[in-house]
């Protein structure tokens, strides 16, 4: 008889900031996006499918968000916020400042 234990998946939350050449205002919606589109380009359908990818947090007027996602696909995350070059034609850098594994301390660091 053996008891099976249901370990929960261990979360890492991504800073990032958000550098454009205009005053444009990105959604939730075409900032995953451009994520995704960058995820599927470089790292293929294959990984893709194994991302858990939600954006917690968008500050449009502070150009900041914060992604949650596993820690095993921390650096495949990583790397795609780096790779993406345009939002919707606006020429753009996301770049990731700090990883942590809680919120928290993601919010001191703002």
């Amino acid at each position: 008889m053996g008891i099976k234990i249901a370990l929960k998946e261990r979360q890492r939350y991504i800073f990032f900031r958000i550098i454009k050449e205009s005053k444009t205002n990105f959604s939730q919606k075409t900032i995953l996006k451009s994520i995704w589109q960058s995820i599927w380009r470089y790292f293929g359908m294959k990984e893709a499918n194994k991302i858990g990818l939600w954006l917690t947090e968008l500050n449009s007027d502070e150009d900041y968000g914060i992604i949650r996602c596993s820690h095993q696909t921390k650096e495949i995350i990583i790397s795609a916020l780096s790779l993406v070059r345009e939002i919707d034609g606006t020429k753009v850098v996301l770049s990731p400042i700090k990883t942590s594994g809680t919120i928290r301390s993601l919010k001191k660091a703002i």
